[in-house]
């Protein structure tokens, strides 16, 4: 039951540390306070950092124009797929009476 010594740490985290170690638990801080201590330290030690990349922003982005092979090629499956959903729509009979004209 020895607990590890908070001397090394940075005095924001052992006092935090120590603070979630008293024996009132009361006196302890509840989750969303230490969230709180974390999230302030954490702005403390370094900048907040953008969630997208800097390289979405780089001009080594190469925008290939709509005539390109690779869009040709995924545009020609879109086609034909389009086309063959139609075929199967124009195939199937229209009408609650469909089944009658198979079996009479």
């Amino acid at each position: 039951n020895v607990r590890p010594s908070a001397d090394n740490l940075p005095e924001d985290l052992a006092s935090l540390l120590t603070s979630c170690w008293q024996e009132d638990p009361n006196s302890r801080p509840n989750f969303s306070q230490i969230v709180k201590i974390l999230q302030d330290f954490l702005h403390t030690i370094s900048p907040p950092t953008s969630a997208v990349s800097s390289h979405v922003f780089s001009s080594d982005n190469v925008l290939l124009p709509p005539e390109s092979p690779g869009t040709s090629s995924l545009m020609a499956i879109r086609d034909n797929l389009g086309e063959m959903t139609k075929m199967k729509l124009a195939s199937k009979s229209k009408g609650i009476f469909f089944c009658f004209k198979k079996c009479c």
